[in-house]
């Protein structure tokens, strides 16, 4: 099944629910793939542990909508997580190199079938988890040329909205992706939560609402499109 697309958009679709002579299709037209990437972790007591994938996966689906190109299922596997940063268990951690390694393999996959820009979107932004990715992404580039992008979720946004973990940005774009997974009524009353006590980074996550994650996701869309055009004015069709 390929996604709605908007009025005279480009073609694009959820890479596992196409069948092959759409994703053919797609591919004949806009070659471009988003890999959303996420980390199992926990993310206080109100976000559902795989918060980082599900945001990315809204993410990338977003540009999608607008770039076109296919949109692959998030791929969770996260290094340097708040497990052996600060204890808190629900956390999958994974090896740098394991990381790397599988990105590679992914981007590498993705240039055997066809499609001309990749695109990796990482919900999990931790300094060690996006050098991994990084490696990866450099390293196809200097074997393919500069068809890859790594974007990590609030990098285009920072100056407006700061990177945050289980804090205000995150679950008010959770709240817009799948509001009915996130309980703001789990964090225990009083004053904000903590990292250390709660597992939170950044402004009260009981401030945050879905309007406030569509604006994040607007200027998300607009400024990572910006950054993805010289690429498609140099790879695609």
């Amino acid at each position: 099944m390929t996604a709605p697309s908007p009025s005279n958009g480009p073609p694009w679709g959820f890479f596992e629910r196409l069948r092959p002579d759409r994703i053919e299709a797609i591919r004949a037209t806009r070659p471009v793939a988003y890999v959303p990437w996420g980390a199992l972790e926990w993310h206080s007591y109100h976000a559902p542990i795989g918060l980082d994938g599900l945001m990315a996966h809204g993410l990338a689906s977003a540009l999608a909508r607008v770039c076109g190109g296919v949109v692959l299922p998030p791929v969770y596997a996260g290094a340097d997580t708040i497990k052996p940063f600060k204890g808190f268990r629900h956390t999958l951690e994974h090896a740098p190199e394991t990381i790397e390694r599988l990105c590679g393999e992914y981007l590498a996959q993705l240039d055997d079938e066809g499609f001309r820009v990749l695109v990796v979107v990482s919900g999990h932004s931790a300094d060690g988890h996006l050098a991994a990715l990084r490696a990866a992404v450099d390293a196809f580039t200097a074997r393919a040329g500069p068809r890859a992008l790594l974007v990590a979720a609030f990098d285009p946004v920072c100056d407006a909205y700061p990177p945050d973990h289980a804090a205000h940005g995150e679950t008010s774009l959770q709240l817009l992706f799948t509001p009915e997974l996130v309980d703001l009524g789990r964090i225990p009353d009083g004053p904000p939560p903590t990292l250390d006590a709660d597992g939170v980074w950044g402004a009260d996550p009981r401030t945050a609402s879905a309007e406030d994650g569509a604006a994040i996701l607007d200027l998300f869309v607009h400024r990572t499109h910006r950054l993805l055009q010289p690429l498609f004015d140099r790879y695609l069709p």
